[in-house]
């Protein structure tokens, strides 16, 4: 399995990313598999704590450009980016709190995924970046909308634009990254003392982010996945992720 999810009690889901043969780089299967794992765990009342992470020392490098290579129009671009911000959407709309830990890169629409949660934990070695400038196109899996409502708009406008990959010390003061956590026994210490009664986790999410705060954020997220592919059937991009390749 490309993702995988356990079960570490009754109240705690881990969704992991596991193809760390390659960064855990979002494929088609992986979109499939997600959206297969997270309606079993929206399904399960008994969850109020949902960690993502990834396998072998990474989070995600973002999109498998050489799985997408054969998408050049902005049409067959969306055959990708929409099915994976409907992902994003359901990490979003989850009841439990989510939580995901960065205990190596979180690149490009990795660093998406990770905005997609309530909280991001991060060891010494977490870092994110945006680099989806570098390769002549925008987040399309609505991570731009995501990374406002965490960081704000200056912040996020600075982190979107240079495409820089940012480190641990610079994630926690931008607030990106919530707390540093070592290993993954912290994470799940860190999760333990979320664990109140189910009911009330579900209330405080429902309080602090209504339903009409969802829908406008996930018409900004529709948003920019028609951006999106509008910039990936231009020869800019085309160009960009040839010279990227080849360097591989």
């Amino acid at each position: 399995m490309k993702v995988k999810l356990t079960y570490l009690d009754n109240q705690i889901a881990k969704l992991t990313l596991n193809r760390p043969e390659y960064k855990n780089a979002v494929d088609f299967e992986v979109i499939e598999q997600m959206n297969h794992h997270l309606d079993e765990i929206a399904a399960n009342d008994e969850v109020s704590v949902v960690w993502i992470g990834g396998e072998g020392g990474a989070f995600c490098s973002g999109g498998d450009l050489h799985a997408f290579h054969s998408l050049q129009t902005a049409e067959e671009a969306k055959k990708m980016l929409l099915p994976m911000c409907g992902v994003l959407k359901k990490i979003v709309a989850l009841q439990a709190v989510t939580v995901s830990y960065l205990d190596g890169p979180a690149i490009g629409g990795g660093a998406e995924i990770a905005c997609a949660t309530d909280f991001t934990l991060a060891n010494s070695k977490g870092k994110a970046g945006f680099v989806q400038a570098k390769l002549a196109i925008t987040t399309g899996w609505g991570g731009s909308s995501l990374l406002q409502r965490r960081v704000g708009y200056h912040h996020a406008l600075q982190m979107l634009s240079s495409g820089s990959i940012y480190r641990l010390n610079e994630l926690l003061s931008l607030k990106f990254v919530h707390e540093e956590v070592d290993n993954e026994q912290g994470v799940i210490d860190w999760c333990e003392n979320l664990l109140q009664h189910k009911n009330v986790v579900k209330s405080y999410k429902k309080n602090l982010f209504s339903e009409m705060q969802q829908q406008q954020l996930f018409a900004a997220m529709d948003e920019e996945v028609d951006r999106c592919a509008i910039l990936w059937e231009s020869s800019a991009h085309h160009e960009a992720v040839a010279k990227f390749k080849s360097r591989r």
